[in-house]
Formats: C-alpha cells, sequence, structure tokens
C-alpha cells in the first residue's frame, strides 16, 4: 500500500493535499460518505491497484479511519489488514470509526470489539412526492416559502467560489446564532477549498443567499446528501422545511435513488 501524507496530527488550518488517486476513487464508488475525504483533514492509504483508499486521523496513540475502505471491496478487505500492521509497527491503536455492517467479519476475524453507536437513515427517492398526508408538513413548507420569496437553485462548482464571501457570511451568522463550533473529519467545516469542490444548494430571498447546503454525490449516482446545511436565523419559520423538501425533489430530478440523512443515534 502507498502510505499518503505522514500519520501525525494536523492543525485545523493546514489543510493537506488530497492525492489524485482518492479524487478517482470516488468517480465511482458507491454511497457519499467518502465525500468527506475532500475534506483535507486525514492522511490515506491507498490500495497498490488504486482501487481502494482509507482515510484516517490520528489522536493520541490510536490511528482512527474515518468509515470503511471506499472504493472495491477486494482491494478495500486488504486494506483494512495493512491499516492494522501499519498502526502495530508504529505502536499505535487501531481503531475503526462509524463503520457499517459491509466488513463486519473482517472486523470480527481481527478480534476487534464492535460497539453499535447508530444507524443510518436514508429516503427513496424513486417515488418520493410531497402528495399525502405524511408528507404535509413538508409540503406546507414549501407552499409557504414559496409565498415569502424564498427561491432553490442550486450553484455549480465551478461557480461556487464566487459564492464564497456571501456562504461564508450565512456560515458565520449560523455559527454565532448555535453558539458552536466547527468540527470536522466526520463532519465538514466551512473551508473555502472544501467548499469549493462540491455544487452547493441554496436558497435566496430577494436576491440575497439565506441558507445553502454543500451536495455530496456518489459515484456510481445512486446517492445523494448534503454535508454543511446552514442558514441565517429569523428569515423563516419555514426555511428549513422547504429547503429540505427542494433538496429531496431535486435529488429524485436528478436520477438518484436514495438521499442520505447520515447517522441517527442510538
Amino acid at each position: 500500500d502507498a502510505l499518503l501524507h505522514r500519520p501525525t496530527p494536523a492543525p485545523r488550518n493546514a489543510r493537506q493535499d488530497i492525492p489524485d488517486a482518492v479524487r478517482e476513487v470516488l468517480k465511482t464508488s458507491a454511497g457519499t460518505n467518502g465525500c468527506v475525504a475532500l475534506l483535507g483533514d486525514k492522511s490515506f492509504m491507498v490500495s497498490p491497484s488504486g482501487k481502494a483508499f482509507l482515510m484516517y486521523a490520528v489522536s493520541g496513540r490510536s490511528w482512527i479511519t474515518m468509515g470503511d475502505p471506499v472504493g472495491d471491496p477486494g482491494p478495500g478487505r486488504g486494506l483494512l489488514w495493512r491499516f492494522v500492521e501499519a498502526a502495530d509497527r508504529a505502536g499505535a491503536r487501531p481503531v475503526f470509526y462509524s463503520v457499517q455492517p459491509d466488513y463486519l467479519t473482517t472486523y470480527l476475524d481481527m478480534n476487534l470489539a464492535i460497539l453499535k453507536i447508530g444507524e443510518n437513515a436514508r429516503i427513496e427517492l424513486t417515488d418520493f412526492s410531497l402528495a399525502g398526508a405524511t408528507r404535509q408538513p413538508l409540503r406546507y413548507a414549501e407552499g409557504r416559502a414559496a409565498r415569502e420569496g424564498l427561491v432553490y437553485s442550486v450553484i455549480p462548482k465551478a461557480d461556487v467560489p464566487a459564492a464564497l464571501p456571501e456562504l461564508r457570511a450565512v456560515s458565520d451568522e449560523w455559527l454565532e446564532h448555535k453558539q458552536g463550533k466547527e468540527k470536522g473529519f466526520s463532519l465538514g467545516y466551512f473551508d473555502d477549498a472544501y467548499m469549493s469542490e462540491f455544487d452547493c444548494a441554496v436558497l435566496k430571498k430577494e436576491g440575497r443567499i439565506v441558507a445553502f447546503a454543500n451536495l455530496w454525490r456518489s459515484g456510481d449516482h445512486d446517492e445523494f446528501s448534503v454535508d454543511l446545511m446552514r442558514y441565517r436565523p429569523g428569515v423563516s419559520k419555514v426555511l428549513m422545511d422547504a429547503f429540505f423538501a427542494q433538496l429531496l425533489l431535486y435529488g429524485k430530478a436528478e436520477g438518484y435513488k436514495w438521499f442520505n440523512l447520515g447517522a441517527a443515534p442510538l
């Protein structure tokens, strides 16, 4: 395996380059969780074939992967064993975080302890609509948002850099309102280079961006998701419900089968 980048903690503002092999794998990989590799805060182990990679970070004496291998499952299983061996040689403890059932037998073969922390929630988009009693809240939100002048659109990746100052202003206002801090590793944080990796859905009112979400798309065009989803407080009581409804309808129109809501803690 090629061990790309030294396995040492990276400061938040010291973005690491994304290897070309990682970008190539993401072009055809299943699921959207691999998109967090483009955050630039992790190290990578790439299979000799270049068809799979592991992303991980170092915390103390632990090497912690973000999820399972991304890409071809065959080379992916080999990466798991090589990751454990490399960590062992470095005197570190291997930890696999936020993994799916796909590689469960391999983790058990490694005599690892398995701890269930939650489940992924997904919405099937193939037949999704806002019709019916269960969708009434989303339908109401979409209608009221339209009456309030909220307009949904998607900024293509190529045009995102020009919109970054306005997007950052929304993000800063959201963070101040939430009194929170950016996280990283398993979730994205607002970074110009990271935001420029994706198309960005926005809601505008009177031509001004009041909400945004960067769009994660699986390489096999099966799954659709969002990472950062931020808004200006006080614009509308239905803003986020309406935004969510528009995202689901957009994902369906784009031909995706699933919308990934992320992990739901137990």
